[in-house]
């Protein structure tokens, strides 16, 4: 994207922070880091003029790239008119949202009959909107609530990524002044979505059902986050909330305006509205042997339970599924490397919308490491053979690699997930041979190939044939809550489900350098 800058346009002021400049522009970039200069990921090129070179430029940059007009775009002050270029990872139009379609595994509904997947049914039936607030992305449904199929799928960016890509990030920014503005967006992100979805002739919505993380929860309502940011963690609510459009939106919304809107509640400061529907909806609530549930992301959610008796659990994964802290990570845009496969000392790769190569995703570096492992490329300590690890494994040659540190940001990914997942099921009283299916819940776990994953070690070997790439749990949880509203099911539900912290236990450590190892 080509941004040019002078002083006359939009009421700029120079000198202006580019970030100051691009949300006038309502241009979001993403800023990994939330804008602190520590992640090296919002790379812009300076096509005419110049912009002062910074200390993090400096440090995450070479000469050669200083030379050629790279600069950090979070750092970036502007000082004179000037042409940029926004790196492809940058920008909304160059990030690719996963649809159904897009998923190796078709998400599960409430009834998995193909024809209830899409229909244009809409007209003159009853309508809800099922919708999930995600951290990066956002994903809505138009419901017909006679049937229960699918009329209209939406799916968008969650422009607060502008702030961070975790949740901490966007906590700090809140509990910093910056709240009023992150519910802006997500106001203004839910919006467009359900223009998209009730179209021109605003088709009437009977009822919108919302689900997200306790932190995409709370800035939506525009809570003080205060309590989310520190020990003990306590959120300000957890609780079911009816509202109208005009109180959720802070503006009138044709096609929603008399909709009963309905905020899903949830179970902890990190076991969020998202996970108590992704059980309402999984076979981890209502059945009679134990399943196991998993939601990959930089903070790992679980579950193992069954019969009402649920017991859930969450793990600091970090960015690295997500292409943060990685050499060459990105997020899942075109190009995006997510799936590498090591054969004959041939290395072979797929990218998504096979673009040419930009960067690895988090599929990606799963896919790479188990096959950098399988091939000898590394031992089981994660240390890359005598010769590579200085410049790394080379995946796309002088362009595009794993290095050392890449493989240690996995390593303590995959070591919290995993002590969580024997945590959990020993606490629950489980073993794996006991467990009946493990629900690998979001598109990441659709895209993920499974037997690289158990290879990796970032699931148990004894359950690798026993997931089920259950699609968006969220969405699919929301629309049973729809089809049949039991609040105090729910409720029960949640009084039924026991939270405990990792962090906390007593054999956390020891588990997690276990599986720090190959």
């Amino acid at each position: 994207m080509i941004v040019r800058i002078s002083n006359d346009t939009e009421n700029i002021q120079l000198p202006e922070s580019l970030l100051s400049i691009l949300k006038k522009r309502e241009i979001y970039a993403a800023m990994p880091c939330g804008g602190s200069g520590q992640c090296g990921k919002c790379l812009i090129r300076v096509k005419e003029g110049s912009l002062p070179v910074t200390l993090a430029d400096r440090q995450y940059l070479s000469e050669e790239q200083l030379q050629a007009g790279y600069r950090l775009g979070c750092q970036a002050i502007v000082e004179e008119p000037c042409v940029l270029e926004l790196e492809e990872n940058m920008t909304e139009r160059d990030f690719f949202v996963p649809s159904s379609a897009d998923q190796k595994t078709a998400p599960v509904l409430i009834n998995e009959s193909p024809e209830r997947m899409t229909t244009d049914s809409e007209d003159g039936n009853r309508l809800g909107i099922a919708v999930d607030i995600g951290t990066t992305t956002i994903a809505m449904v138009l419901v017909d609530l006679d049937n229960g199929s699918i009329c209209r799928e939406y799916t968008g960016l969650n422009h607060q990524r502008s702030y961070g890509a975790d949740v901490m990030a966007r906590i700090h920014a809140a509990i910093n002044g910056e709240g009023p503005e992150l519910r802006k967006m997500i106001r203004a992100d839910l919006s467009e979505g359900f223009r998209q979805l009730t179209g021109e002739a605003g088709n009437l919505v009977e009822t919108v059902v919302i689900a997200g993380n306790t932190t995409m929860m709370h800035l939506l309502r525009g809570y003080d986050c205060s309590g989310l940011g520190q020990y003990p963690f306590h959120p300000h609510s957890l609780a079911f909330e009816q509202l109208t459009a005009e109180e959720l939106l802070g503006v009138s919304m044709p096609g929603v305006d008399h909709a009963e809107i309905i905020l899903m509640p949830g179970i902890s400061a990190f076991i969020g509205a998202d996970i108590t529907a992704g059980l309402w909806g999984s076979r981890v609530f209502n059945s009679e042997s134990p399943h196991l549930f998993l939601d990959l992301g930089t903070n790992a959610e679980m579950a193992v339970g069954c019969n009402g008796r649920i017991l859930t659990t969450s793990a600091a994964a970090g960015p690295a599924f997500e292409g943060g802290r990685l050499s060459c990570g990105v997020g899942s845009i075109p190009g995006a490397i997510r799936d590498i496969k090591i054969q004959y000392g041939l290395v072979r790769y797929e990218t998504i919308r096979r673009r040419s190569p930009v960067g690895i995703c988090g599929t990606g570096i799963v896919a790479g490491i188990a096959e950098m492992k399988k091939a000898g490329i590394m031992d089981c300590d994660g240390t890359l053979r005598p010769g590579l690890t200085s410049d790394g494994f080379q995946i796309v040659p002088g362009k595009i690699r794993i290095t050392q540190q890449d493989i240690r940001e996995f390593q303590k990914a995959k070591a919290a997930i995993r002590a969580g997942i024997d945590i959990l099921a020993e606490s629950g009283g489980y073993q794996f041979k006991d467990i009946e299916s493990f629900e690998l819940a979001g598109g990441f776990g659709c895209q993920m190939d499974v037997c690289k994953a158990a290879s990796a070690g970032l699931i148990p070997e004894e359950l690798s044939e026993r997931v089920h790439a259950a699609g968006n749990t969220v969405i699919n949880g929301v629309i049973a809550y729809m089809m049949d509203p039991d609040e105090r099911g729910v409720l029960k539900m949640i009084e039924g489900t026991r939270d405990f912290s990792l962090a906390t236990h007593s054999d956390f450590t020891e588990k997690y350098l276990k599986y720090f190892r190959f």
